[in-house]
């Protein structure tokens, strides 16, 4: 489980962000780290948004995530100078940055 006020990374994925909650109960989704994965990931956000009718930005592998706020597996982040919620799969590998 991730923990508010500590950083971690998603070295593997590039992550949707979505703007609350509830957008991002709506749909699962995540591109994975390959030549295609930035396009296709934008590709992505820019549908979520038509589909939702909500801004959906996302953030690259590099990016650290400060956890904000936990709702059962919806995580709100500060992702660079990003604001979103992120759906917390166990797949995602997402590990805590020990400083």
């Amino acid at each position: 489980m991730l923990e508010v006020g500590k950083l971690y990374s998603c070295s593997e994925y590039f992550l949707l962000l979505f703007p609350d909650k509830d957008t991002a109960a709506a749909t699962t989704t995540a591109a994975d780290l390959d030549p295609l994965a930035a396009a296709v990931t934008a590709i992505a956000a820019a549908y979520w948004t038509r589909e939702l009718g909500k801004p959906v930005s996302f953030c690259d592998p590099e990016t650290p995530l400060l956890v904000l706020s936990v709702k059962e597996e919806y995580i709100q982040v500060l992702a660079g100078d990003k604001v979103g919620w992120i759906i917390n799969e166990d797949w995602l590998n997402i590990k805590e940055i020990v400083v």
